[in-house]
């Protein structure tokens, strides 16, 4: 992505990559075609080419933002919820479950997957600097909880040695692996029961 400061220039970018990151949830990112994109976006070949090198370019743009915004979009949800005894550190992982639970009730009439989900299904097989970046998207989710599940193991003896890098990386597969049941099956209720079976699971192995 070519560096700009312009404010018109950042518009025209943000439209691009908006309408990029709808059309890789609806259709794929092998689906869709540089002239969807720009159709979508309604700006000009010469436009595009202004501020992308090319669709793999403009992919790693949208996974960026993607990240960004997830991030920024949690936190701002973990302030509506109840600050957990700063004594309890588990209760911290729980505050950002609940705000993923939030975060994705708040897309229920959303269309399309989610990118992150789409490209590496599409990608991590054939791309591989695609299937790097998609990897370090997975490690940063799994690093929102790890620093949480350290301060847990410290306060709990018989939890000494446990992998916590692992154990994050376990949470992550079970919320993403929730989203996507939930989706499939129409049932969002099976999601908040998953999410209840890892608190649960995280008490017995990390409760302080």
């Amino acid at each position: 992505m070519r560096k700009l400061q312009q404010p018109r220039a950042l518009a025209t970018q943000e439209k691009i990559t908006r309408a990029a990151a709808r059309l890789f949830g609806l259709k794929g990112y092998h689906d869709t075609t540089l002239e969807d994109i720009r159709r979508a976006a309604k700006v000009t070949t010469g436009a595009f080419f202004h501020h992308f090198a090319g669709k793999e370019d403009l992919g790693f743009t949208v996974l960026d933002r993607h990240m960004e915004r997830r991030r920024q979009q949690l936190d701002q949800l973990e302030q509506g919820i109840p600050s957990p005894n700063r004594d309890d550190p588990l209760k911290r992982t729980f505050r950002r479950l609940d705000a993923i639970a939030q975060m994705v009730a708040g897309r229920k009439d959303s269309k399309g997957g989610c990118v992150i989900g789409n490209l590496s299904t599409s990608l991590s097989d054939t791309n591989e600097a695609f299937r790097r970046r998609l990897a370090s998207c997975f490690d940063e989710m799994a690093l929102e909880f790890e620093p949480h599940l350290d301060a847990a193991v410290k306060l709990r003896s018989s939890a000494r040695g446990t992998d916590t890098k692992s154990l994050a990386r376990y949470i992550v597969a079970v919320v993403e692996g929730s989203i996507m049941l939930a989706r499939t099956q129409r049932d969002r209720r099976g999601m908040a029961r998953n999410f209840e079976n890892l608190k649960a699971y995280l008490k017995q192995t990390l409760g302080t």
